[in-house]
């Protein structure tokens, strides 16, 4: 704001009550009203001073303000960035753990595949339920079923029967 003289102020001021110079003092005809006006005008031109400098320093309050929103929105920015990364590198390593788990599986269901099929019953019913439905699912249709055949009812019965729900179980 462009600090506007005293002079200014009073013409403005005396303007605005529409009084003219005569409300400053200024060419006054009237004895004695000359200072009367021009205190009153000084105490307004006080009050208006006073005003500019509270909104000059709210100014001030609100571009720091401003300054650091925008230092703390660059941060959060910065900070985003590095989570993104950090995200893709955690999928890019659970993605590479899948594929690992994945080869393991399908060495594990050929393994099986081979051996006879009181031995691969034995196999696969020592396994966690999770993994043998997932190697009997990969297995050769024929193969899994003599597998299945080979185990007690009870043990064949149960992991059919989670065969059954497995795509049930693996949807949100």
């Amino acid at each position: 704001m462009i600090p506007l003289g005293l002079p200014i102020w009073g013409a403005l001021l005396a303007a605005l009550l529409g009084c003219g110079g005569e409300a400053l003092g200024q060419s006054s005809g009237v004895p004695g009203g000359g200072p009367r006006a021009r205190g009153t005008a000084e105490v307004l031109l006080g009050e208006l001073d006073s005003r500019e400098r509270a909104l000059d320093r709210r100014e001030a309050s609100l571009e720091a303000r401003e300054e650091e929103l925008r230092s703390v929105e660059a941060e959060l920015e910065e900070r985003l960035t590095e989570l993104e990364a950090i995200r893709a590198e955690v999928q890019e390593l659970l993605a590479e753990a899948d594929a690992e788990r994945a080869e393991k599986v399908t060495n594990l269901v050929k393994m099986v595949e081979a051996m006879r099929s009181a031995q691969a019953a034995a196999v696969i019913e020592a396994l966690e339920p999770a993994l043998a439905v997932e190697v009997l699912d990969q297995m050769n249709r024929t193969k899994a079923g003599k597998a299945l055949a080979a185990m007690p009812p009870a043990t064949a019965a149960s992991l059919a029967e989670r065969m059954t729900r497995r795509p049930l179980e693996s949807s949100p």
